[in-house]
């Protein structure tokens, strides 16, 4: 059983995603508002870089969240069906 809330792998990997993201962010605002070379040159590399590999992250554990569901749900429906057998008809003495 799953806890709904619980902190996972792929929560914290999400996490990571999200401070990623809001780096680079900073990096393109600051970027726009102070337009000279240094900003500029930092949004456009490192900026780019912090949100790729946020993105990678976030597609990753999406995937592989994806995968795990797909494959308990194969495994769930390839275990046996308990059979039930009707009672046997008692017989005349």
């Amino acid at each position: 059983m799953r806890i709904p809330f619980a902190r996972t792998r792929s929560t914290r990997l999400l996490q990571f995603s999200a401070v990623l993201t809001l780096g680079a962010l900073a990096l393109m605002v600051w970027a726009l508002v102070e337009p000279t070379p240094l900003p500029v040159m930092l949004a456009m590399t490192a900026g780019q870089a912090l949100g790729t590999l946020a993105l990678a992250m976030y597609v990753f554990v999406i995937v592989r969240d994806l995968r795990r569901d797909r494959s308990r749900n194969r495994r769930d429906s390839l275990s046996p069906i308990p059979l039930v057998l009707p009672p046997k008809p008692e017989e005349p003495t």
